[in-house]
Formats: structure tokens, sequence, C-alpha cells
């Protein structure tokens, strides 16, 4: 009976020394992150969420190359915001003589729209075209490129310079793969650029120097079939290619699939590789990632789900969360495992604040608390205003008028006054909710916070008394208690590798992840069933 309490007790702590593990593991597996599984050849590369910036994957992404062609996506962005399609860009001996390389062959003199170099300039990487236009905005190429550098940095890059709007050799002509992510996305947000970036083909009409048209493909493979049909990729809708023998293969990508659009970077990439490498760059992040739309999950209470930040005031309210905020995330990952601060500086127009969402290290989008079109405060002054034209127009009467009015009982004039009054505090005390709103966001915004956290387990403890057991106890065992503690320690292992396996297994995680949205997914919804008698029509 001695040996058995013996047996049953090193089973016990066996059984804990296991569980010591468990919360190292969720520890690891707290802040998820898929990755790549194929491996990325090219020098540099970087997959960003288009509408909240979030980097999916990276490599290289603050090592300086040479971007060749996709120079021209700052380019277009800048001539975009600072002219208008209409006009004439007329072409100066400079733009077509201190050109080389890509182009569509114009003259000296010759006269074209904006538009249509612009488009020349995406489609065809004309590079007089863009010289042209640097010169049509600015008077000179350098201080086009000083527009280009001023705009990059507004834009948040760090490490990149450029010294001509074309993207021709030059060793002070570089950039990142994180700068040049930053830029595509900004660039992608201008609807014009979206246009001229996407369109697969495009036809210049005869100018004053050229009698024919001239007709503009889209070089992007993953986008228009311009010498083969092998790289096309349904999602692409638009980029920009690059080469030199300097920069390699460059390459910007944009894809858009179920809601989500994503932008990926080759620098200093290979042919073929750097099509195939883009394709699975975009498609690692179609599979592994989702977009959450904040306003759906912010406030939610599991007690009260109708609860709803309209209902703390009777009007309209004064603020909301932008309904287009969004944050992105793996998968497998819920909303609630986010954490969130608030910002109030450097705010956007129009926002009252700001959250700031992250998940681990990573920021992952961020949601705005806008004005709605209620203004308190001109609400309130017009209730006053207006209260106290009312109570003019009652006491200004027409002479002949007057002495009518005094025969009248004075207790309906009081009447009608205190009614007036209870009118305006009424209108009032609503305009005071509304101002309060602010505040009361902020406390509902304050109060969120997440609650499941992983208990530290004390180790030492443990190790101190399994010690203490040892020293304290004399085992002796015999054969049958030997075969026991063997078969324990092997269904430890057994244990062991199986975690492993599931830790490692990508296909078993990603189908408990399914298994556990699809059970939320119906969650969110009440099935409302019709009940209602079906009438039978009537035979004719």
């Amino acid at each position: 009976m001695k040996k058995k309490t013996k047996v049953f007790s090193l089973f016990m702590i066996c059984l804990l020394l296991v569980m010591m593990d468990v919360p190292v593991q969720a520890k690891k597996t707290k802040n998820y992150w898929p990755k790549q599984p194929d491996k990325i050849t090219a020098g540099a590369a970087i997959l960003m969420d288009i509408d909240t910036g979030t980097i999916l994957y990276k490599k290289n992404i603050n090592k300086k190359y040479y971007p060749a062609s996709i120079t021209k996506i700052l380019s277009v962005l800048v001539a975009v915001e600072n002219s208008r399609m209409d006009e004439v860009v007329t072409f100066s001996h400079d733009s077509v003589f201190k050109t080389e390389g890509s182009g569509i062959w114009r003259d000296v003199g010759e006269k074209m729209t904006m538009e249509q170099c612009l488009y020349a300039v995406m489609l065809e990487s004309a590079n007089e075209c863009a010289y042209a236009v640097a010169e049509h905005i600015s008077g000179t190429m350098e201080k086009f490129v000083k527009l280009m550098n001023e705009k990059a940095k507004k834009l948040g890059c760090k490490s990149s310079n450029f010294t001509n709007p074309h993207g021709l050799p030059d060793e002070n002509h570089y950039v990142t793969a994180k700068d040049m992510a930053i830029i595509s996305r900004a660039a992608y947000e201008n609807e014009t650029f979206r246009l001229l970036c996407g369109t697969k083909r495009y036809v210049i009409p005869p100018t004053n120097k050229h009698k024919e048209p001239t007709y503009l493909t889209n070089h992007h493979k993953m986008l228009y079939p311009k010498d083969t049909a092998a790289y096309l990729y349904d999602y692409c809708t638009g980029g920009k290619t690059g080469y030199t023998i300097a920069a390699g293969n460059t390459l910007v990508t944009y894809a858009q699939k179920d809601g989500m659009t994503l932008v990926s970077v080759i620098l200093n990439g290979t042919s073929p590789q750097y099509w195939n490498e883009t394709r699975s760059l975009l498609e690692f992040g179609f599979e592994n990632f989702n977009l959450c739309n904040v306003a759906e999950y912010f406030g939610a209470d599991e007690n009260n789900e109708e609860e709803k930040l309209d209902t703390l005031n009777a009007n309209d309210p004064f603020a909301q969360i932008d309904p287009q905020a969004k944050v992105i995330l793996p998968k497998s990952v819920n909303f609630n495992k986010t954490e969130m601060t608030i910002n109030y500086e450097n705010l956007p127009e129009n926002s009252l604040a700001q959250l700031i969402y992250t998940y681990g290290n990573r920021k992952i989008g961020t949601a705005d608390i806008i004005r709605t079109n209620t203004f308190i405060d001109n609400h309130v002054d017009a209730i006053t205003e207006s209260t106290e034209s009312d109570s003019l127009d009652e006491n200004i009467e027409p002479a002949e008028n007057q002495t009518a009015v005094s025969d009248e009982p004075q207790q309906e004039s009081d009447e009608a006054d205190r009614q007036a009054e209870d009118k305006q505090q009424e209108k009032t005390e609503s305009g005071k909710k509304d101002l309060n709103l602010i505040d009361s966001l902020k406390e509902k915004i304050q109060n969120m916070e997440i609650t499941e956290h992983i208990q530290n387990f004390d180790i030492h403890k443990l190790i101190d008394s399994v010690k203490g057991f040892f020293q304290n106890k004399k085992l002796d065992f015999s054969g049958n208690a030997w075969i026991v503690l063997g078969g324990i320690f092997a269904g430890i292992v057994l244990i062991l590798i199986f975690k492993i396996l599931f830790n490692r297994s990508y296909v078993i995680r990603q189908k408990l992840a399914n298994y556990r949205n699809r059970k939320i997914e119906r969650k969110k919804y009440v099935v409302i069933r019709d009940y209602r008698k079906g009438r039978k029509r009537k035979n004719r």
C-alpha cells in the first residue's frame, strides 16, 4: 500500500511538470502571426494592407536599393496633385534628348494633355513623358524632384532619396521596400492614380507632330498579357514595373479580393521569379488574414447585445466611430485579443480622438471618433435665440391691439410664459446631453479592457516542493512499479510529441481556427422565423 502511494505521488508530480508547459505554450501562441511558406529570392520584399498600412510580410525592408521605373509612382502622384488632366504639356529639347530607355518617341515641340502624358508614363513607362511632366509642373526637373522628396518625407519615408522623375540610374537615387510601400499605398488612395495604374490599354490621338494615333499597353503581366498570359492574376488591379541593370527587376503590384486590398513591392528581383514571388506574397495575404470592422465590435456587451452608442441620447449622436475603420488580423485570431490606446494628438480633420489598435508588437489599424452632422453648440445657441425672438414677438404688438391685450386675464399670459420656459429648458437639457456624449464615449473606451490574461504559475515553489519530496522520502520500487512508472513516462512523452506536432502543424491550427470563426459568425445573427400561414392561391 505504501509503494502504491509513492507511485501515485510520483505520477502526480510528473503530471504537474507537464502542466507547467501549458502557460509557456500559451505565451508562445498568444501573438501568433502567419509565416510565408515560400522562399523569396528577391533582395527585398514587403506585403502591406492598403486599408490599415499593416505590414504582413517583410524581408530587408529597410535596405536601400535602386528603384528603376517604379519611381514613376511617386512622380505621377505629385503630378496628379499639382495639375489638371486637361493641361497641355509641351515637350522641350531636354525632355526628348536627355532621356533614354523606354518611351513613346515624342518630338521637340510636341503637345499632349497631362492625362495622355501620365497614361504614357504608367503604361509604357515613357521616360521623356515623365521629364516633360516635371518641367511643365515645376519649370525644371530639379524643382519637381524637390517636390517628390518633400512628398515622400511628408508620407513618412525616412530612408529614400530621389534625383529624377523617371528612375534612370543614379547613385543618389534609392529607396527601401518599406518606403516604396508607403508611397504606393498613398498613391492608391488617389482615385485618379487608381484609374491610371489599372488601365490595360490606352490610345493617344494624333498630335501636332504625329499624324497617327499612339497605342499604349500596360507592361504589368499580372494585369495585362503583353507578351504572355502565364503570369496573369485574377485579383490584380494595377501596378508598375521597373528594370535597369543596376536595379534588377522591381515591381509594385496591387490586388483586391474579398474586400481586402494589398500592395506588394519587390526590389532587386530576377526574372521570371519576381512574378511568381509576387503572386505567392499576395496569396499568402489573402489566405491568412481578415479585415475586421471596428464599429461592429466596439462597445459590444455580451450581457446586453442591443446596447448601442446612439442610445446614450434620444437625439442623433454628436460623435461616432468611423464606420469605415478597420483592423487586420490573422484568420485564427479573435478581435478581443487586440489592445487599444487612445490618441488625442495630430488628429485627422473632423476627428475628436483616435483609437490605435495593436496585436503583439504590430500596429494593425486605427479608428477615428468622428463628428456627425449634429452641431451641439450652434444648436443650443439657435434654441436660445429662437426662444428670445419668440418672446420679443409676443411682447411687441401693434399699438392698436395693445389695449385689447391688456384687457385679457393676466393668468393666460403667465401660463404661456411658463410653457415657453419649460420648452426652452427641455431643449437646453437635450443639448447638454449631446455635449456630454464625448465624455461618455471616452469613459466607455477606457472601460474596454481585455479580461483574458494568462495566469502565472509559480515554478520555483513547485521545484522546491519536488526537491523536498525526494530529500525526505526514500523510494523503493519493485519490478511492477518500474513498469507502471515507465508507462507513465511513455504517456508523457506521447503527450509532448502530440503537443509539438499540434503547434507546428499549420493545417490543424487553421482548421480549428476556421471552425471557431464559423461558430462565432453563427452567433452574430439571429434567425427570425415567420410563422404566418401562407395564403392559398385562388384557382381561376
